[in-house]
């Protein structure tokens, strides 16, 4: 499983989204998908937003978000939590089941 990639600095220009299914509070499936919209010079945040909703996210861990991130995942029934840049894939996880599962 893939834990060791670190936080992007921005949610809309991460190269890639770690997925994680959650099973009683474990992980119990992790996929590592292209975020299409990581070139992008403007309209990242809501493309990347619809990527993930294609993909069944229902909640994302992220260091920045954009105005238009936060409004499409909104609208989205996406819900958003702050970690900080550069921690990886495990810490953030680890952090998240603690304070909200």
């Amino acid at each position: 499983m893939e834990y060791e990639d670190t936080v992007a600095d921005t949610f809309s220009r991460a190269p890639t989204f770690t997925l994680i299914s959650l099973k009683k509070g474990e992980p119990s499936e992790i996929i590592v998908i292209d975020n299409k919209s990581s070139g992008y010079s403007q309209g990242a945040g809501p493309l990347a937003a619809q990527t993930l909703k294609e993909n069944g996210v229902t909640a994302i861990l992220s260091g920045e978000l954009g105005p238009g991130a936060k409004t499409i995942l909104q609208t989205l029934g996406i819900e958003f939590y702050r970690t900080e840049i550069g921690k990886t894939v495990k810490e953030a996880l680890d952090e998240w089941i603690v304070l909200y599962s």
